[in-house]
C-alpha cells in the first residue's frame, strides 16, 4: 500500500506490532517510508482512516500461516490505528467470534476491494486478534424503520461510544467475490426486506436508553425485541 524502499521493514513493523514493541514498530514504519509516526515507546494510535478487514480469513496470507480460526469469515469496517493494526468499528455477527472494538492485527497486502462512497478501498486480512473489547453484543428487531431512521439511530448510538450495524442489510458472498470487487462480480441473493435486524454493542442499560430516545418521536416504529447475543 505504501511506496517504501525497504520491504523488510514492513514485516518488522507487523511483527513488532504483534508483540507490542512499539518502539521497534515506530522505527520500522519510518524505515519503510511512512510519514507522521514519531519515534518513541508509546503505543501507536494514529488515524489511518476506515478500512475493511477480513476476520478469520478463509485463504492463507502467508505460506506457513496459522489461520485465526476464531469463527466464520466476515469483512468488517475498522478504524485503522497504524499500518498494521485496527479497531473494529462494525458490530460483527456473533458467528465471527469477534466484537465491536476488538483490536486486530492485519496484513498490508490488499485481498479484494469494497466501496466507500465514491472510493474503492482495499480489504486487508486479519492476522491475529490483539485485544478483546469484552463489549456485549445484542440483536434488535424493529418494524417500520426507514433508512433515515436507522441512520439517526446509528448517529445516536455512535455519539455514546456504542456500536450499531444493520445485520439485515449484510450481503452474503462467495469467497471469490469477497476477495475481488463485489460490484462487478456475479449476483448473490439480496438481503431480506422484512423487519430490520440490527446488531448493537454496549451495555443493556445504555442501549435501551438510546432506543427509548430514538422511539420517542417515532410512533410508527416498533421495537419487536432486544435480545442478548453474547
Amino acid at each position: 500500500m505504501y511506496d517504501g524502499v525497504n520491504p523488510a521493514a514492513w514485516n518488522l513493523g507487523i511483527a513488532a506490532t504483534a508483540v507490542g514493541d512499539w518502539a521497534a514498530a515506530r522505527r520500522a514504519w519510518a524505515a519503510y517510508g511512512i510519514e507522521g509516526i514519531e519515534q518513541g515507546a508509546e503505543p501507536i494510535d494514529g488515524n489511518f482512516g476506515l478500512t475493511p478487514v477480513r476476520l478469520n480469513p478463509d485463504r492463507p496470507t502467508l505460506k506457513h500461516q496459522v489461520p485465526v480460526g476464531i469463527g466464520d469469515t466476515e469483512v468488517v469496517w475498522c478504524w485503522r490505528r497504524s499500518p498494521a493494526h485496527a479497531v473494529i468499528a462494525s458490530v460483527p455477527l456473533p458467528e465471527s467470534g469477534h466484537r465491536f472494538r476488538d483490536v486486530v492485527l492485519h496484513d498490508g497486502e490488499p485481498k479484494g476491494y469494497r466501496r466507500r462512497g465514491d472510493q474503492e478501498v482495499a480489504v486487508f486480512d486479519e492476522l491475529a486478534r490483539l485485544d478483546e473489547s469484552g463489549l456485549e453484543t445484542w440483536q434488535a428487531q424493529v418494524l417500520g424503520a426507514g433508512p433515515d431512521d436507522l441512520s439517526e439511530l446509528e448517529d445516536l448510538v455512535g455519539s455514546r461510544g456504542l456500536g450499531m450495524e444493520e445485520w439485515s442489510g449484510i450481503r452474503l458472498m462467495c469467497s471469490d467475490c469477497s476477495h475481488g470487487t463485489p460490484e462487478v462480480a456475479h449476483d448473490h441473493p439480496p438481503a431480506s426486506s422484512d423487519a430490520a435486524v440490527i446488531g448493537l454493542a454496549g451495555s443493556e442499560a445504555e442501549l435501551r436508553d438510546c432506543l427509548e430516545i430514538w422511539l420517542a418521536d417515532r410512533p410508527g416504529i416498533t421495537l419487536a425485541e432486544l435480545t442478548f447475543v453474547w
